[in-house]
This record gives C-alpha cells, sequence and structure tokens, in this order.
C-alpha cells in the first residue's frame, strides 16, 4: 500500500470505491475502519478530507473508468488493497466479493462498468444477464444448449442466470386470456390497446430487443454495439452532491458490470469466471431452485422484465452540433428522429472550445492530445494554437496558455451524464485513453452523430 503513486483524480476515484466496499454487507466493522484510515494516511495513497469528499460525488463506474487509465502496476496495487480491505473483517460476503471481482474484470481484463439511475432499473444484485444484438447466433444456440448447466453454475456462487428466451418461455406457457387478465389487474389504468402490446412484448421479447428497446432506450446502458456478453449487477451505491451551505443531496445509482464473451469454449470461459468470483467468498451460498410454472410471477427477475415493459419510459437518440459561427458558442443535442426536441449543454467558454476539439480530434483519428509536452515545444505550440483559434472565436478574443484541464474535462463529463433523456449518452462522454507514449481524450461518437456549424 503507497508505494505506487496517484494524482489526485486517481485518488478520488480510489476513495470511490473503497467506500462502496466498506458498505457493501451494511455493516462497517472495526478492522475495515482501521483499514480504511491506513489506507488514506500519508503511509498509504494520502487521500485528503477534501478528495474524500469530491468521491462522494463520483459514481461507481466513472471511479473505475479513471483507474483503468493507470498503468499496470498501478492497477495490480489498487486492486489488492481492495483485497486486503475485504478481507479485514476476516470474512469476504458477496457484495464484497463482487466489487473484488468486478474490479479485477475491469482493471486487469478491460471489462466495462456502467452507473445509471438506480430508480430506472429494477434489477436485483447477482443477476448475471446474458446479452447480445442479435438472435439465433451460434453463440445463443450454445446458451440454449448449455443452459441448465449453466443456470447451475451460476446458482452455486448465489447468483441467477438469466436467459431470455427462457424467461419468455414462462409467459407463453400461460393462457393468452389469463395473462391479460393479470396485466389488466397490475395496470387498470391503460387501454385495452396497451394492454395487448405489453402481453405480445411478453411473449415475443428476444435477448436482442431486450439489449436494444429496454436495456439501451429505456435504462440508457451502452449496449448498441456490444457482441455476445453477460451483464451482471453488482451493487447499488449514492452519489452525494451539496445543493446548499448545509445540506446535501443522495442520488443512488445502480452498477453493472459488463464482460464479453468469447464463442470459443464458452461454457469452459464461463465456468472460469464463476469459479474465479466462487474463490473470493467465504460466507455460505444458499442455492434455490427455481421451478417452471405457468403461473404469473411478479418477483426476481420476471418482476423486472415486465416493469421495464409495462412502466419503463423510452428514450432518443441524439446528435451533437457545434454552433460556433459568428461568435456563438451553442452547444446542443438534437433527437435523431425529431429535430424539434433539442437540449442545450451549458459550458463556459473554456469548457465549449476544449470539447469542440476533443469531438473534432476523435473524428480526425485518435483524440485531443493530452501529453505533458515541453513548453515552447514546437508540438505544445501547436496544440495551443489549435485549441486558441476556436477559444478565440467564442471568447471575445481571448487566449489561454493552457487548455489541459481535468476540472474542466470532469464538469463536461458530469454535465453530460445528467442528461438522462439521451439513449446514447455515453458515445458524447469524454473518455480518457492511454496508448503507449499517447495520451488523448477522446469521444465515441462516428460522424454521423456530431456536427460542426462554423
Amino acid at each position: 500500500m503507497g508505494k505506487v503513486r496517484l494524482d489526485r483524480y486517481q485518488k478520488i476515484a480510489l476513495a470511490r470505491i473503497v467506500s462502496d466496499l466498506i458498505e457493501a454487507d451494511f455493516i462497517v466493522d472495526e478492522g475495515e475502519m482501521d483499514f480504511y484510515e491506513k489506507t488514506i494516511s500519508k503511509e498509504g495513497y494520502n487521500i485528503s478530507q477534501a478528495m474524500l469528499s469530491e468521491a462522494k460525488k463520483m459514481d461507481y463506474a466513472t471511479a473505475v473508468g479513471v483507474l483503468k487509465a493507470a498503468d499496470g502496476d498501478t492497477r495490480s496495487a489498487i486492486v489488492q488493497t481492495l483485497k486486503d480491505m475485504a478481507l479485514s473483517d476476516g470474512s469476504c460476503a458477496h457484495q464484497e466479493a463482487i466489487q473484488i471481482f468486478a474490479l479485477e474484470q475491469a482493471l486487469d481484463y478491460g471489462s466495462r462498468l456502467f452507473s445509471i439511475p438506480a430508480g430506472e432499473a429494477g434489477i436485483d444484485n447477482l443477476k448475471a444477464i446474458y446479452i447480445e444484438n442479435q438472435d439465433n447466433t451460434r453463440t445463443d444456440r450454445k446458451i440454449k444448449n448449455d443452459y441448465a448447466r449453466l443456470r447451475n453454475d451460476f446458482a452455486m456462487v448465489g447468483m441467477e442466470f438469466v436467459f431470455i428466451p427462457q424467461v419468455v418461455e414462462d409467459y407463453r406457457r400461460m393462457k393468452p386470456s389469463y395473462l391479460k387478465k393479470v396485466v389488466k389487474y397490475m395496470i387498470p389504468m391503460v387501454s385495452d390497446e396497451k394492454i395487448v402490446r405489453i402481453c405480445s412484448e411478453l411473449c415475443e421479447m428476444t435477448t436482442s430487443k431486450f439489449c436494444r428497446n429496454l436495456l439501451y432506450k429505456k435504462l440508457g446502458i451502452q449496449l448498441a454495439d456490444v457482441g455476445p456478453s453477460l451483464l451482471i449487477k453488482i451493487n447499488e451505491s449514492d452519489v452525494v452532491d451539496k445543493y446548499g451551505a448545509d445540506d446535501a443531496e443522495r442520488k443512488s445509482f445502480a452498477n453493472f458490470l459488463l464482460i464479453e464473451l468469447s464463442e470459443n469454449n464458452l461454457t469452459q470461459n464461463v465456468g472460469r469466471l464463476v469459479e474465479r468470483y466462487r474463490a473470493m467468498v467465504d460466507e455460505e451460498i444458499v442455492v434455490h431452485n427455481k421451478l417452471e410454472s405457468s403461473k404469473f410471477k411478479y418477483f426476481g427477475f420476471h418482476r423486472s422484465l415486465f416493469d421495464l415493459i409495462a412502466f419503463g419510459k423510452s428514450k432518443d437518440e441524439y446528435r451533437l452540433v457545434f454552433n460556433l459561427k459568428d461568435g456563438r458558442r451553442e452547444v446542443l443535442f438534437v433527437a435523431v428522429d425529431d429535430e424539434q426536441k433539442t437540449i442545450s449543454l451549458k459550458l463556459n467558454p473554456q469548457e465549449t472550445a476544449l470539447y469542440f476539439l476533443v469531438a473534432r480530434k476523435s473524428l480526425e483519428g485518435g483524440g485531443l492530445d493530452w501529453r505533458s509536452l515541453p513548453t515552447g515545444s514546437a508540438e505544445q505550440k501547436r496544440c495551443l494554437e489549435e485549441y486558441n483559434s476556436v477559444y478565440r472565436q467564442i471568447s471575445h478574443g481571448r487566449e489561454s496558455m493552457d487548455y489541459k484541464d481535468r476540472a474542466q474535462i470532469y464538469h463536461i463529463k458530469k454535465r453530460i451524464e445528467s442528461l438522462s433523456e439521451l439513449a446514447n449518452v455515453d458515445m458524447f462522454i469524454p473518455h480518457h485513453i492511454k496508448e503507449g507514449r499517447m495520451s488523448f481524450y477522446r469521444i465515441g461518437a462516428q460522424k454521423e452523430y456530431i456536427q460542426f456549424v462554423d
């Protein structure tokens, strides 16, 4: 502990993850607090009180994304610190183990994390959902053939494996008249036409529709381009921010781990993942056998699916528009299917110029150069002039001596993340990328989703 050096932003991210781990089993143990104090001390990672306060404002996925950009030795040290903390009270519960497992998968194997408002999700912890954006693929057939074994493997470690076609089969076994009666009872205020649509979706839902229409368009989890994967609900955690001098606002986020699967030796690979998780847990595991039934279930994942179909509100895809013509600094999101729907992104002139360059450089390839270049070097002058050529347009001719401001990047990211109306919000959020000696910020949106008016 403390042998690796973290920058301020990385320390804030680590503090966020540490706090989630401490609160994982809803018991704050004395041993955990002792370890926590050593972790944040000057002999540890030297995390200040101000950084701890900032950590409460950062969601889990953002924190993990920050640490993914660190070098290999740093990532390994962080994972080991979290493992030591989980065992500081002499045991490792499920909710601690799944967080360490998620962090290890993200930092060591490149898996992704998502944090979305918890009120929109309604999916229980430790649900492992098989997802992909096509149906009747070779991987899909493998899952069908090995479903019983996979379900049992996950059950033995306290997880529930969810395969959408199997859930849908439960609704198909019901008499149509019975299903309609139950849905009408559940939501008596809706029209008969909507009852028919809900019943149809319950019986015709596929894995790809679940990804596109529910996870992507209703929950905003960015899965439009994802291949065969497991989506595992990890936990829920609060983000706390001040809205007054002495008041704080808490917002709960649901956190998901996405692990992409290889078609080759799929069952064996899943088995290894399960065993890796099982090795981290040392509490008793209760296995629940779930019997097939032709009765309407309103619990577990069946409830999650029903609520998403019946109550979830679909979001729109948007494109990003920069209008810097004649000194304007408009940054807008315009709905792809309805240009009357627009959302203004409120940024100051420096943030506008910075985000403009990140977007433009992302389309040109790579992203906005974020290396620490020698002052006065040709490359440094070129990068700064590119920034100032934009900044001058929207700041009445002012110039800046530097453009690399992490606080501004952080503000841009938080403002975009708050736009819950965007189904494809993740493609517009700047991400820090390190490739060898290169360091840059970029967004994932392709050219059809970005427009420059300048």
